[in-house]
């Protein structure tokens, strides 16, 4: 079976529009409320943001087109990671998100994908290296802000901030979270292959 479904039902489409506008909305709040003091460098520096504007684009492409169901496990995983990460790590430290965005951002827009990835499961089961491909991302993106970081004096979480607990913790968290990241991603894959299967199976 290809990947190339046939048209996705009313409630899928809904859901994926309503995630399209809550991204959009927080994203102009946030623009909007910020001001003149708005760094578009640091805003697009933050994971949050880019896995919520990542599963943005992508369910608002599913909702014209069929977009692979490796892209959209991507897209889910990062954003189950953002709602886990923020979670156990981002509660209660001020990550310059008001409070609508900040809702938005790290739950609303997860719990949401995350539906909509239980309603609309990948047409093929998705393997060991789907999930390999999923790492890439998360790994460019640590990269970018252990480089970016010193050069700016800026980091965009202090788990990720060496300058008070050094370079040794900071590398404990990334392992941390790269844990967290293979786990959550091997779950979305494990979730998509049995709700896949069972339509498999109907079909």
């Amino acid at each position: 079976m290809t990947e190339a479904r046939t048209r996705p039902n009313v409630l899928v489409t809904v859901l994926r529009a309503v995630v399209v506008a809550l991204v959009l909305s927080a994203e102009i709040y946030l623009i909007v409320l910020i001001g003149e003091a708005f760094n578009p460098a640091n805003h697009f520096s933050y994971f949050t943001v880019l896995s919520n504007v990542l599963g943005a684009v992508v369910l608002g492409i599913g909702i014209f087109r069929p977009v692979p169901d490796v892209v959209r496990g991507a897209a889910a995983t990062y954003l189950v990671v953002t709602f886990v990460v923020y979670g156990l790590l981002l509660r209660g430290v001020d990550v310059q998100t008001p409070s609508y965005a900040n809702w938005v951002l790290h739950f609303v827009v997860p719990i949401l994908v995350t539906l909509e990835w239980l309603l609309a499961p990948p047409a093929r089961r998705l393997a060991v290296r789907d999930v390999a491909w999923w790492l890439v991302f998360p790994a460019v993106y640590l990269v970018y802000t252990l480089i970016r970081g010193p050069i700016v004096g800026w980091y965009p979480y202090p788990f990720l901030d060496p300058r008070e607990q050094g370079y040794a913790a900071v590398a404990g968290w990334c392992v941390a979270v790269a844990v967290a990241i293979v786990a959550i991603g091997a779950l979305v894959a494990w979730v998509g292959n049995v709700r896949g299967a069972r339509g498999r199976v109907r079909a």
